[in-house]
């Protein structure tokens, strides 16, 4: 299982619960987004951690066209 598999498992798992507590999927997404970033920044550092999140934000700018690189 790749690591993208196994992050979309855990979004499916997060929606799964967020229906049971009637929680919007986006507000649980943000709390995933945000409790991730602290948890990677406790395992791979700050300066780690700011690199991806400038890396996806300019993907998802536009900048960098790069989802074709992933194995999804």
């Amino acid at each position: 299982m790749s690591k993208y598999s196994i992050a979309k498992q855990c979004i499916a798992d997060a929606f799964a619960a967020a229906d049971q507590e009637k929680i919007n999927h986006s507000d649980a997404l943000e709390a995933l987004i945000i409790t991730a970033i602290a948890e990677m920044t406790e395992t791979a550092g700050a300066t780690r951690t700011a690199e991806i999140i400038d890396y996806e934000l300019r993907n998802i700018s536009g900048v960098l066209d790069k989802d074709f690189l992933r194995a999804r």
